[in-house]
């Protein structure tokens, strides 16, 4: 065996303690039954990191909508396995490279009628953390997985969707070495036999570096690739890391490292993509590995040394012995070769066909001889058939390979096919008229035994029809049956089919069980008794027009005149019935039957949506012995005509209004309606108002409707140090005439002012008398009867702060934070007292006259 050299230095590679420690893993979802599914979570960690912690005991998983990721569902599964990943050669191990699966499931039920969004669905299960050591990602150790799987609706158009998610490849159990060709079947099933293919991908990063992060909606967040590396050159290499679209992995890696990657499977049917999973993995990519030494193939043909595989067709005769030697050199004493077949041009067991086994190589032995015999009978008759045979040993970390690729040309045994007693020909039965039987016979001029079967075009089962094939005598060389049919239509249902393909195949049991190509075909067609059409009629001359609010009834029967079991029933032509008060019970019955129709067209929005014109249909059948139906229609167009509504309005009212900030204003509103329907005033649907602090209340009255527009605006409605600004409110009156609802709308412009002007006018008191006799008592500046000598208004650049009054030496006497103060002068004496009114970017300074 080809070991690893034991130069081999892992310390470049080995991953901190405080590494996570997942390697990767996969979602599946598997149909077990009409709304019972199950759910299972794969995840791979790298054992030789011994100080993390083991899987958890459970993980949840949402279920997100895909046409606007909401969160379905959400699940808890518990873990229910963990097993080691076997190496494809377990001499090969390392201890570096030790990867243990856990599997979590759980059984689910989902009703698929609550799963029926055509877009589908999604799963997610998050978790961090990755190992440190990995090389193609910025911040591994910082960055978790995100595991998705996109899964189609559970019910598609009223019927359960039966789908399983592909069941994934095996996951890498290698490693691979610098500069050698390193390969892996990455293949899946799926257990619906849906087309699968695949693609590398960008692995995802979780949507936080918690250990359990809640699964995330989408968008979904990649990765960070590092400097070099990108999705093209996930594993560098030459070439680089690489994926078939049918599942095989490659890559002749060129540099060392442990590398993350993920790939993404495509589930697809009847050419539709219906759902993908990905699976995210690591690759480790170590040096010091012996150079590839692969054994090396050919063939010995005796009588034919000149023998070209490359170009020559090895051809045998009936008779002749089908045997030549394959040989395997460049094999070394101790490692074990291991032969198959593989063919390319055809499917088969080859493993019967070339009796190959696992050889060791023994001491002294530098090339192996096998022998390889061709059986007489080919997989492929009258043509060469390629096939590829194998050699591969025993080395680390995978197999070396040689193959062969040989065409050969076998000729069978010969073989007359069975020849058949009739030809083509034309059948017709008469319904629940005797058959006479049809004899078929065959003859092979080989003697063989023969087998014959009946088949009808496109059917399973010929029986379901009354056809039947007895077969009387078989012996080697000659069969013979009958052919019958049962025309009964009581035991036969044919009212859907009455032409049939018949077809007899008579197959001879020759020495290599060649099947016979051909089957004989031949017409069958049954009569069915007359039937004459039902009739439908009636009772009034239905009406082309209606008024609504009015009763349209009258009844309808259906006729036979064969005497037939009829029935009745009404079909919308373009509404639904129920939904406009339409009653028409299904009626049915013998040579006759009969329902009423009624209809009140009472108001309803709904029907002035779906237009002016229905049609209704009337339709009668009937049914026979033979259940075959005719039919007869009776068509009715109704238009439904509408009385006319006319528009509520406004009355008139100033469309512009000035507002100053922090000011009520009231604007009362006014609407009428000249058909005197009922009105409701309120502000427009569908509109955003300027504030939440306007007040409007809805209000609903016959004919006339009042309320009154309140609104107080504050600075929130000035920006960017704006005087005045415009801001329009929409309201809207809106009639409850049926079924055309009529609505006006009004819109009001308020212009929304910060008056700073008012500040410019202020003009304080100079001098106030505390003598008590009522009159000028206080210093004040609020409540003035001179509002000149009141504090101006806040504004939304200037708001009042506070007051102080000082005596001559400085003294602060008096101090208040309230628009609201009153001084009194309290036990200071008469004299001249100085006063600052600040504001929030302004001041006003002055003096104030006590007198005592």
């Amino acid at each position: 065996m080809k070991k690893l050299l034991l130069s081999i230095l892992f310390g470049c590679y080995l991953l901190s303690p405080r590494a996570a420690h997942i390697v990767g893993g996969e979602i599946e979802f598997i149909y077990l039954s009409d709304g019972i599914y199950r759910i299972n979570l794969i995840q791979y960690f790298d054992e030789d990191q011994t100080i993390n912690p083991g899987p958890d005991a459970n993980v949840e998983v949402y279920i997100f909508r895909n046409s606007d990721s909401l969160v379905i569902s959400r699940h808890v599964l518990p873990l229910i396995s963990e097993e080691p990943v076997e190496y494809s050669n377990p001499e090969c191990a390392i201890a570096r490279l030790q990867t243990l699966k856990a599997v979590w499931s759980a059984e689910i039920a989902l009703d698929p009628a609550e799963f029926d969004d055509p877009q589908g669905y999604y799963i997610v299960y998050e978790r961090c953390c990755r190992n440190d050591g990995i090389r193609n990602i910025v911040n591994p150790d910082g960055s978790g997985m995100k595991y998705v799987l996109e899964i189609p609706p559970l019910m598609i158009n009223g019927n359960v969707f039966v789908n399983s998610s592909p069941i994934l490849f095996s996951p890498l159990s290698d490693y691979a070495c610098v500069n050698q060709f390193y390969y892996v079947d990455f293949s899946g099933t799926d257990p619906d036999g849906d087309s699968l293919a695949y693609s590398m991908t960008t692995p995802l990063n979780s949507s936080s570096a918690v250990a359990l992060p809640t699964p995330s909606a989408k968008p979904h967040i990649n990765v960070l690739y590092s400097s070099g590396f990108s999705e093209s050159n996930v594993v560098p290499g030459n070439p680089p890391l690489r994926i078939s679209n049918d599942g095989l992995l490659t890559i002749t890696p060129s540099d060392t490292g442990l590398y993350v990657f993920s790939v993404l499977v495509e589930e697809f049917r009847n050419r539709v993509k219906i759902g993908e999973t990905r699976r995210e993995f690591q690759m480790l990519v170590i040096d010091g590995c012996e150079p590839p030494d692969p054994p090396v193939v050919d063939v010995d043909i005796p009588g034919n040394p000149t023998f070209n595989p490359e170009t020559d067709v090895l051809t045998y005769t009936v008779g002749e012995r089908k045997c030549f030697n394959f040989q395997v050199s460049n094999v070394t004493p101790g490692e074990e070769i291991t032969l198959r077949a593989e063919g390319v041009n055809f499917d088969g067991d080859l493993d019967e066909i070339f009796q190959l086994n696992q050889i060791p190589v023994g001491v002294g032995e530098s090339e192996l001889l096998v022998e390889v015999c061709i059986p007489d009978c080919p997989p492929i008759r009258d043509a060469p058939f390629i096939v590829d045979l194998i050699a591969a040993d025993n080395a680390c970390p995978l197999p070396q390979l040689d193959t062969l690729r040989m065409m050969i040309q076998v000729q069978p045994p010969p073989n007359d096919f069975p020849v058949p007693s009739i030809t083509d020909q034309t059948i017709v039965g008469q319904e629940n008229v005797p058959f006479m039987p049809i004899p078929v016979s065959a003859t092979d001029a080989d003697t063989d035994s023969m087998t014959m079967k009946l088949v009808i075009a496109g059917l399973e089962d010929p029986g379901v029809y009354g056809f039947g094939l007895t077969v009387n005598t078989s012996v080697p060389g000659s069969i013979q049956a009958d052919f019958t049919w049962n025309t009964d239509c009581l035991v036969s249902d044919f009212s859907e089919l009455q032409n049939f393909k018949v077809g007899i195949l008579i197959e001879d049991i020759d020495t290599c069980l060649v099947p016979n190509p051909d089957t004989l075909f031949f017409d069958a067609q049954i009569i069915l008794p007359p039937n004459e059409n039902p009739e439908v009629s009636s009772s009034i001359s239905i009406p082309d027009e209606i008024e609504l609010g009015n009763l349209l009834s009258f009844d309808v029967t259906v006729s036979d005149s064969d005497g037939d079991d009829v029935s009745l029933q009404l079909v919308g032509g373009n509404f639904d019935l129920p939904t406009y008060g339409i009653t028409f019970p299904d009626a049915s019955g013998n040579t006759t039957a009969s329902s009423p129709f009624s209809w009140d067209l009472a108001c309803s929005a709904q029907l002035y949506e779906d237009g002016q014109e229905f049609e209704l249909w009337f339709i009668g059948d009937d049914a026979d012995k033979c259940k075959v139906k005719n039919f007869d229609t009776l068509k009715s167009v109704i238009q439904v005509n509408y009385p006319p509504n006319l528009q509520p309005e406004f009355d008139p009212v100033d469309r512009i209004q000035t507002l100053r900030v922090n000011e009520v204003a009231r604007v009362p509103i006014e609407a009428f309606d000249i058909d005197r329907d009922e009105i409701t005033l309120s502000f427009a649907q569908g509109v955003r108002q300027p504030s939440q602090d306007i007040i409007f209340e809805p209000a609903t009255g016959i004919g006339r409707v009042r309320s009154v527009l309140e609104w107080q605006p504050d600075c929130s409605l000035l920006r960017f140090g704006e005087t005045r600004t415009l801001q329009d409110v929409v309201l809207q009156v809106v009639d409850d005439a049926c079924p055309i609802r009529s609505i006006d709308t009004l819109k009001i412009t308020f212009e929304i002012i910060d008056d700073s002007e008012l500040q410019k006018t202020f003009l304080p008191p100079n001098v106030f008398t505390p003598n008590g006799d009522g009159v000028n008592d206080v210093f004040t500046l609020s409540g003035n009867a001179d509002l000149n000598q009141n504090l101006p208004a806040d504004n939304c650049g200037n708001v009042f702060e506070y007051i102080v009054i000082n005596n001559r030496a400085g003294n602060t006497v008096f101090r208040s934070s309230s628009r609201d103060f009153v001084w009194s002068g309290g036990q200071f004496p008469s004299g001249v007292y100085y006063y600052l009114v600040k504001f929030t970017n302004s001041e006003f300074k002055g003096y104030i006259h006590l007198l005592k």
